[in-house]
């Protein structure tokens, strides 16, 4: 079985081209993402979390494994690597760059309708994600 529309590697190029029409293509009118730290609704304010990675992330890359899948779910791991050279807003707190390069593993969870990818939930490790990005924890 083929996962819809060619999902991942359509997203996973569009991502790493920065290419975001091509990135909102995929998504529906109203598309809904959710995340430990973020929750954003319809195009327009998945085209700023996209805008806003990729100021924070300029080289970031994604890797995108799909684990399992059927016409309309798909689950997956991915990984991103760049270099965190701008401010990231994350969870209300504006985190400021550790000119580190960092890797940086999660889970995530795409709910598709015929054409479009509807709803993604997406699972981390904030501390994890905060050791990755540089951050003193102490």
């Amino acid at each position: 079985m083929q996962i819809p529309f060619n999902f991942t590697n359509r997203v996973t190029e569009a991502f790493n081209t920065r290419d975001l029409d091509a990135l909102l293509a995929l998504m529906s009118e109203d598309f809904h993402f959710v995340d430990p730290m973020t929750e954003t609704r319809g195009r327009e304010e998945t085209r700023i979390r996209e805008q806003a990675l990729f100021d924070a992330f300029p080289d970031v890359k994604v890797q995108m494994s799909p684990v399992v899948w059927n016409n309309r779910h798909l689950a997956m791991t991915a990984e991103f690597t760049g270099t965190f050279t701008g401010p990231f807003a994350m969870g209300g707190h504006m985190i400021q760059p550790s000119g580190k390069p960092f890797r940086f593993r999660f889970a995530g969870f795409f709910t598709f309708n015929e054409e479009h990818a509807t709803h993604e939930e997406v699972f981390y490790d904030r501390i994890a994600l905060m050791q990755a990005l540089g951050q003193d924890l102490g």
